[in-house]
């Protein structure tokens, strides 16, 4: 009797793995890249490339030699059957992509974080009226607003400070004011933006939510020379923090060590303003 149930225990665990499928939402989209003979398809990751793994040998992929997150893309044969690509960067993930050979491909330079930035904005916006170029414009119009806030942070002479919050329609726009007060130029690397414990409790590990920017706006070019400024605003989808938690800010200079690290409590939040005049110019 005993065999029995077990042979009938093994039978039934065959039987559902043999129907088991892996939900849609599990499997990652592939994004379609083409490539040329006489051109090069460079992709642009907001990560540094660990490796890259091609479907053949008639795509031929190549890490630039001075940027760590750039990948270059040929053709290794003309006319090539459709083949995948998949690019693991350090910090874990994955990106798929479907490769097919175009004579003449239309986007020759991608940059896969901005593309990343564009669909989150898409996803979050979709119920409401409020589109890409729409969020694009409003960043324009809070560059017009007089800040406000006041929370602020130096390291190696680069001041950091947040100028203000503003909110619509279920989006928070930050307007962040850079000063560099050195000679030497300051080149930003990337920005964090994260919310985790005010206080952490011994023996236990800090946790950290990334939060993930529907856009970036820059007033001028990336960067700043030395004895420069610039301003930036960031739009995020419209959210609260417990008092016991806090966003942080951290900014990241390429080649560099002066990173400044801003701390943002609930009660900032709330001090949100509307954009003013939101539709007009």
């Amino acid at each position: 009797m005993k065999k029995l149930c077990l042979l009938s225990l093994i039978a039934l665990c065959f039987v559902s793995l043999a129907f088991a499928q892996i939900h849609p939402k599990a499997v990652l989209a592939p994004y379609p890249v083409e490539v040329g003979w006489d051109q090069t398809t460079v992709l642009i990751f907001p990560g540094k490339i660990k490796s890259a793994d091609r479907g053949n040998g008639n795509v031929l992929a190549q890490k630039d030699a001075y940027a760590a997150n750039v990948l270059k893309l040929k053709a290794g044969k003309r006319g090539f059957s459709e083949s995948n690509l998949h690019v693991v960067t350090d910090r874990g993930k994955v990106y798929p992509f479907t490769v097919r050979y175009n004579p003449k491909p239309d986007k020759l330079t991608i940059d896969i974080g901005k593309q990343q930035q564009v669909e989150a904005a898409v996803a979050v916006l979709e119920n409401t009226d409020i589109g890409p170029e729409q969020l694009e414009r409003l960043s324009g119009k809070v560059f017009q607003e007089k800040g406000f806030l006041y929370r602020s942070d130096k390291n190696g002479k680069i001041k950091l400070r947040l100028a203000g919050i503003y909110s619509h329609k279920e989006v928070l726009f930050f307007l962040f004011e850079l000063k560099n007060r050195s000679r030497i130029a300051y080149p930003i690397q990337q920005w964090r933006f994260t919310v985790q414990d005010r206080k952490q409790v011994k023996r236990t590990a800090e946790r950290h939510v990334a939060l993930t920017p529907l856009c970036m706006h820059y007033e001028k070019a990336k960067g700043m020379d030395g004895k420069g400024e610039n301003r930036l605003v960031v739009a995020f989808p419209q959210f609260t923090i417990a008092d016991a938690k806090k966003m942080v800010v951290r900014l990241f200079e390429e080649n560099g060590d002066r990173s400044p690290v801003l701390s943002i409590k609930g009660k900032h939040l709330l001090k949100a303003r509307p954009i003013i005049n939101p539709q007009n110019q």
